[in-house]
């Protein structure tokens, strides 16, 4: 049974941030985010088509946590033949372009990172799709985050509040698929 398209077009965008994050350099060139609560939202032009938002979700991260993120980024890549190039410095940041394999569609992104990641950082990724993707031949994703301080009570590292107030761990889900 194939997956619906919004669930493929879901995966292939959890995918490409995933990857995103892993493949431009070493942990050392990209700063891990500071501990505490972030907001993050997060625009893809072909959900906005359908929708007309913006997802904001709000993330709990714990600054040591994110070399596991990246790794498990990494292994994405591996999984999903991916390959980097063009890794440059800009004012600000670097950006990159990367090709991967994803459920039988070749994706090529055009990534750039800004921001000095204890404040804020932005990420914008162009991705094309071939053969398209659920009806979708290219598209873009733009995720701006900022710091709002510390998480709030309750929270622990890797809790993600999504629209409508499902909360979910990111690092659970991790852990479990390493199971």
């Amino acid at each position: 049974m194939r997956p619906a398209p919004t669930q493929s077009l879901a995966a292939a965008f959890v995918a490409t941030l995933a990857i995103a994050i892993a493949l431009p350099a070493p942990a050392q060139d990209i700063p891990r985010r500071k501990s505490g609560l972030w907001e993050v939202n997060m625009d893809n032009s072909s959900a906005r088509a359908k929708s007309g938002r913006v997802m904001t979700i709000r993330q709990c991260v714990d600054s040591a946590k994110d070399d596991l993120s990246r790794q498990i980024g990494q292994e994405m890549a591996r999984e999903h033949q991916c390959s980097q190039s063009n890794m440059r410095r800009t004012p600000g940041g670097l950006s990159f372009d990367s090709t991967c394999e994803f459920n039988g569609t070749k994706m090529k992104s055009a990534t750039s990172i800004t921001g000095d990641f204890a404040s804020s950082y932005k990420m914008e990724i162009h991705t094309t799709y071939d053969p398209p993707m659920a009806g979708r031949a290219e598209g873009t994703t733009t995720m701006e985050a900022k710091y709002l301080g510390a998480c709030k009570a309750g929270q622990r590292p890797g809790d993600m509040t999504m629209p409508g107030g499902m909360t979910m761990n990111v690092y659970d889900m991790m852990d479990s698929k390493k199971k």
